[in-house]
């Protein structure tokens, strides 16, 4: 417990005041609620003596009332009080995670599922929302109010009977102890089991018609059942050990009714305490179950909240892969693009992807990037974003190194048109504009028309308006690279870098979309990876990537001008192009 305060101990300080008043207004439920039952006993004893008037009867039924009706509102603004602190701790802890998310590198994202960041930012969340808001309700009702009914009952019913009764209590918490470390353990255990299996339902999702190709439906299907089961088998072992603890709850207080009701008999039979003030203390023992049912929740919810703080935290003190360095500057723009002795491996495989990297873009400049797959054309792209850290090398960007950098002003700098696409569940409008920068720039009509789309608004439906779909799924392979394109010349970027991003497009689309680039990228600087070496055929230098080595680099005539692989790749895809025409 003293762990998962410390750890929750900036939101509790935060907090302090709505904590501290909530914790105030139990208090005074509880005297509202506890008031009424010495006044039962009192009533009783002047009943059965034939004593009690009915304007007193009268006077102590209303004051009975009126304290009622103060619990209620008493309990209403503590509830409110306690549950509004919870909500909020739910809220920034989920701010926190995604803006977490939003700062790491793909390393992170290796090491992490999809399905388990999305675990952490709901049920884990959710549990701590119900720790903070619950939890803290169940730790007053375990401690500060058993420990106001024990002291009436000690101080104004009897001592004794309240010592002996109290003997099979700490039974309880001994029972609980145990129990809630077991629970903890299993707990991670279930979490874990939904993470995996959040994980194969989003990949189901967005392979769905890989699967349908394939026939896989039923191997698949059978394969989420067998996760859904070791999730159901997990949580059955959660659930089994959560019904102990209303059990023992209920049975230990059990044995102090039992003692209650036995010594009671015996102390008003001889005289130590009156018939009344034994009715009363029998309603104070019984009221006692609740503050055992709520130290079992308490442990429940502590031990639930304590696992899940534990996996929240684990993202939340992730140390970034890459980030600014002390000192580091805003990227004015401009400048040559330097590689020196570049070597590069991806974390956890020590195999270099990228190896002795050497050459100089100027300011300006086109740089074309060929090659075979997997050659590594994509990876070194990728270096000019900072997505991993530079551990063996240099890359220079305006003569200085990229680290001196900071990493958000150089990112602002660089439009971006990723291999895979990456559309967002909004409109294409919506989706173009997310490319823009503060500061002048394109007009959406503007990146529509160079990116060459503008020809395809009579096809959709609501024009710039229609929604994308999740990942573009409303679209053609064609019309996604267009508008990712159109995303990234917005901005009119000073570096603009296209991974492959022409593959989905005609020839004729191809050529309009470089000679619109060429024409209005003066100037600036383009970085293009391609297979169909017409894209790049234009750049000022172009490289041809093997094995992660630059195997050879030159203008196009220069490469044309010897036997190589480049001269011969471009020679055969002109003879299929050829084909292709001569089909038509």
């Amino acid at each position: 417990m003293r762990k998962t305060y410390q750890q929750l101990k900036w939101f509790l300080q935060l907090y302090r005041r709505q904590y501290v008043l909530a914790i105030l207004l139990i208090l005074a439920s509880y005297a509202a609620s506890l008031i009424p039952l010495r006044l039962v006993g009192y009533m009783s004893d002047r009943i059965v003596a034939g004593t009690m008037m009915i304007p007193e009867l009268v006077r102590l039924v209303v004051m009975m009332l009126g304290l009622t009706v103060l619990l209620y509102v008493v309990t209403y603004f503590w509830q409110l009080y306690t549950f509004k602190a919870s909500d909020v701790i739910a809220f920034e802890t989920r701010k926190r995670l995604v803006r977490k998310y939003l700062a790491q590198s793909p390393p992170f994202f290796q090491r992490n599922s999809t399905g388990s960041l999305m675990g952490k930012a709901t049920n884990d969340v959710s549990s701590l929302e119900t720790l903070a808001g619950f939890g803290v309700m169940s730790l007053i009702d375990a401690t500060i109010y058993p420990f106001s009914l024990l002291v009436i009952m000690a101080t104004t019913l009897s001592w004794k009977l309240t010592l002996f009764s109290i003997v099979p209590l700490p039974l309880l918490i001994f029972l609980s102890t145990k129990l809630g470390a077991v629970y903890n353990r299993r707990y991670d255990e279930a979490q874990q089991a939904f993470d995996e299996m959040n994980e194969r339902v989003l990949e189901n999702i967005a392979g769905v018609r890989v699967l349908r190709a394939f026939g896989q439906q039923a191997a698949e299907e059978a394969g989420f059942s067998g996760s859904a089961e070791h999730l159901y088998e997990k949580h059955m072992a959660v659930a089994r050990l959560e019904a102990l603890f209303p059990a023992l709850s209920r049975v230990v207080p059990a044995l102090s009714y039992v003692v209650a009701i036995v010594l009671g008999a015996h102390y008003v039979g001889i005289g130590e305490m009156t018939s009344g003030e034994l009715v009363s203390f029998v309603i104070f023992l019984n009221m006692l179950a609740w503050p055992m049912l709520a130290l079992g929740e308490f442990i429940n919810i502590l031990e639930q909240g304590s696992a899940s703080l534990d996996r929240i935290e684990e993202l939340t003190f992730y140390k970034e892969d890459v980030s600014d360095r002390p000192g580091a500057v805003p990227y004015a723009g401009g400048g040559d693009i330097v590689f020196d002795g570049l070597d590069f491996c991806y974390p956890d495989t020590g195999t270099d992807v990228l190896k002795d990297i050497r050459f100089t873009l100027r300011s300006g400049q086109t740089l074309g990037l060929v090659g075979p797959v997997g050659s590594g054309k994509t990876t070194l792209l990728k270096q000019l974003l900072r997505f991993y850290p530079l551990e063996r090398g240099r890359v220079l960007l305006g003569g200085r190194p990229l680290e001196d950098y900071s990493i958000d002003s150089v990112r602002a700098a660089v439009g971006y048109v990723p291999q895979q696409h990456v559309l967002f569940s909004r409109t294409i409008a919506e989706n173009i504009r997310m490319g823009e920068q503060c500061g002048s720039g394109l007009s959406l009509d503007e990146a529509v028309e160079l990116a060459d789309f503008a020809k395809d608004l009579p096809q959709l439906p609501a024009g710039l308006n229609t929604l994308a779909g999740e990942k573009g799924v409303a679209l053609s392979g064609g019309q996604k690279q267009r508008i990712q394109i159109a995303r990234a010349l917005i901005a009119e970027p000073e570096i603009l870098i296209l991974d492959d991003s022409l593959s989905a497009v005609d020839a004729q689309t191809q050529e309009k979309l470089l000679a619109a680039l060429r024409r209005t990228r003066r100037g600036k600087t383009t970085l293009i990876s391609a297979h169909r070496l017409s894209a790049v055929m234009h750049a000022d230098l172009i490289l041809v990537l093997d094995d992660g080595c630059i195997a050879e680099h030159g203008t196009h005539h220069e490469l044309m001008a010897y036997d190589n692989w480049y001269k011969a790749q471009f020679l055969r895809q002109q003879l299929e192009q050829e084909a292709v025409h001569a089909r038509a």
